[in-house]
């Protein structure tokens, strides 16, 4: 299996989407709940 092949694996796809799921909650997360302290700070 070449680099390439190993990038289009199903499983390997799954898994970036999954990375990049999380980051973007993450980064989401922060935004909210910084919007939502600032009021109490």
């Amino acid at each position: 299996m070449t680099e390439a092949e190993n990038k289009m694996d199903p499983f390997n796809i799954g898994l970036y989407v999954i990375e990049a799921g999380l980051v973007a909650a993450v980064l989401y997360a922060m935004t909210v709940l910084t919007a939502l302290f600032k009021p109490i700070i």
